[in-house]
């Protein structure tokens, strides 16, 4: 049985201000070390990315591919906990019913308290990474939560509009043509919010906050939370056309509303663009001159 526990006033505060929850998710079977190997072994292709990076500097260019294998579990978790290491086990629920229960679980008491959420594509992943490992600056697509398991981190949390994100980035982001790295600068940490987390501890934050993490003196085990709603989706299919129109065609977008006309013509050319493989074509076109 999951005990998860969100604010009196998550209602206010949601999609607004950083939210923070409580679970017991270290107290769950799933997540104990034979289960986590177990999940690997069978399903080694979840393992979305097995991440080196210099921890002493933030700078994504050291993020890099650490050439490790997911075959031997044990061998990589102990490779964690002496390395540089971070392990992204992607789309865990689809695995494993038991995992999808949980974030349903959590989603569904989200939804309940928010009036009007109502969240789906609903998906949780697993990092685990190496004591003093880091994530470096980035955004992410989904609405995101993170819920702290085993160790500790700090995470720096930046306002999700200029200049911490920048749109051209950002839809740089969403077309696919760069992963989730976006442009930082050490003057940002000055509009950060900044959060140790603890186990037990988790957070969500409004729609594509950047933020970066780094760990603690010790192996840390955490768990994603990705959803979309229909705004979430109402912004990426405006981001994604605004990034065809400014990488394909030069032209630089000037609205991200996602109500009225131009909202419905961006979303037809996004879906468009997406569903025939004609947005990567067109930008991949525009690079090669």
């Amino acid at each position: 049985m999951l005990s998860f526990g969100i604010p009196d006033n998550i209602s206010e505060i949601w999609d607004k201000e950083i939210v923070p929850v409580t679970h017991d998710l270290g107290n769950n079977p799933l997540f104990s070390d034979d289960a986590l190997a177990d999940l690997v072994r069978h399903n080694p292709d979840a393992v979305r990315e097995i991440a080196t990076m210099d921890v002493s500097t933030e700078d994504s260019a050291h993020w890099r591919d650490s050439g490790l294998s997911a075959a031997d579990p044990q061998s990589l978790f102990s490779a964690v906990r002496s390395g540089a290491l971070w392990v992204n086990i992607g789309h865990v629920g689809g695995r494993d019913i038991r995992y999808q229960r949980l974030v349903d679980a959590i989603m569904d008491s989200i939804d309940d308290a928010v009036p009007g959420q109502a969240s789906f594509n609903r998906q949780i992943g697993i990092l685990i990474s190496s004591p003093r490992a880091r994530v470096y600056y980035h955004a992410d697509v989904p609405g995101q939560g993170l819920l702290h398991i085993r160790g500790e981190k700090r995470i720096w949390l930046y306002p999700g509009h200029e200049p911490y994100l920048k749109q051209e980035d950002f839809e740089r982001v969403v077309t696919a043509v760069t992963a989730e790295e976006i442009s930082y600068d050490p003057s940002y940490d000055e509009a950060a919010t900044v959060i140790d987390l603890t186990p037990g501890n988790g957070l969500f934050w409004p729609l594509n906050w950047p933020h970066r993490v780094v760990n603690g003196d010790s192996l840390n085990v955490s768990a994603t939370v990705e959803y979309h709603t229909r705004r979430t989706r109402r912004h990426f299919a405006v981001t994604y056309a605004n990034g065809i129109m400014r990488q394909a065609f030069g032209v630089a977008p000037r609205s991200n509303a996602i109500h009225g006309p131009a909202y419905w013509s961006k979303a037809a050319i996004a879906y468009a663009c997406r569903k025939t493989g004609l947005g990567s074509r067109l930008i991949r076109a525009a690079q090669n001159g």
